[in-house]
Formats: C-alpha cells, sequence, structure tokens
C-alpha cells in the first residue's frame, strides 16, 4: 500500500499532466493550419483566345473580342507566385442580358433581376504550371453574342475581373 505522502504526489502528478494536456490540445486548435503554400500572389492576369495551333499545342492570343464561332475557346492565363501545390479557383460569369432564364408565370414576368446576380460558377483546384494557372470556355451551340464579364476567385480572394465581347 502507498503511504499518503507518495498519493499526493501521485495526484499531483496526474493532475500537472492533465492540464498540460488540455494546455496542447488547445494550442493545436488555436494554431491555424498552413498547407505547406503560404500566399499567393499574382502577377499578371490575362484575357484571351486559345487556338490550336497543331495537335499538342495551344497557342493564347490576348484579346477582348472573341469570335462568334461555335467551339471558340476562351478564357485566361494567370501567373501566380505561390508554393501551394493546388489552388482553390471559382469562376464567376455573369450572364448577357439575352440568356436569362424565361419567366414561368406572370409573377416572375415582374421580378426584375440584376445582370451581376445571373451567373454561372466554376469551382475547382487548380495546379500552378511553370508558374501559371489556366482557365477554359467555349462558345457554345446558340449561346448569343455580347457583351460578357468573368471574375476569377483564388483562395477566397477576387483576382481578376474580365469584360469581352463576343462578336
Amino acid at each position: 500500500m502507498l503511504d499518503p505522502v507518495s498519493n499526493v504526489g501521485l495526484k499531483m502528478i496526474r493532475k500537472f499532466l492533465w492540464a498540460l494536456l488540455v494546455f496542447a490540445f488547445n494550442v493545436c486548435l488555436a494554431t491555424p493550419r498552413d498547407d505547406g503554400g503560404g500566399t499567393v500572389e499574382v502577377v499578371s492576369a490575362e484575357f484571351g483566345v486559345f487556338y490550336a495551333n497543331n495537335s499538342r499545342e495551344m497557342v493564347f492570343e490576348p484579346t477582348w473580342h472573341v469570335p462568334h464561332r461555335q467551339g471558340q475557346r476562351y478564357g485566361w492565363v494567370i501567373e501566380v507566385r505561390t508554393e501551394r501545390r493546388s489552388l482553390s479557383v471559382r469562376e464567376e460569369y455573369l450572364l448577357p442580358q439575352s440568356e436569362r432564364p424565361a419567366a414561368a408565370d406572370a409573377a416572375a414576368d415582374r421580378l426584375i433581376i440584376p445582370l451581376e446576380r445571373v451567373s454561372q460558377v466554376s469551382q475547382r483546384q487548380l495546379v500552378p504550371v511553370d508558374g501559371k494557372i489556366y482557365g477554359e470556355w467555349a462558345i457554345g451551340p446558340g449561346e448569343p453574342p455580347g457583351h460578357r464579364r468573368l471574375q476569377v476567385v483564388i483562395e477566397g480572394r477576387v483576382v481578376a475581373s474580365f469584360e469581352f465581347d463576343v462578336k
């Protein structure tokens, strides 16, 4: 049987270890986790069209005018500096006036939705290649010409806004 002095000592050691464990757990919860990459710096952002030079190579041509041809590829190239392996990228594509959904009833006919609220959103993880990430779209069948806006959000921060014309 343990004497009362050593029993008190064990209780103190247990309390100390318990306090240490609680402290370490709280430190782990309070410490922000880094995915190994830190910050993302945007060096440049360009909008334009993509052309297939041959079967293995795409050529990017900066422009604000996209030819209104089905299958015409267009998009952006953003140069970044980061140590992250992948980036969370969201594209908010604001649709032109003529692409708004048709009203289902008379009440919906009276509803006015500003252009900025009608959009398509693309969310994905992109891996920088030689310090660049790419976003690409294509003119679809029956897609009307018109003025467009595209906003790119990387890791929750708006990094580029593009306005262009499809004609």
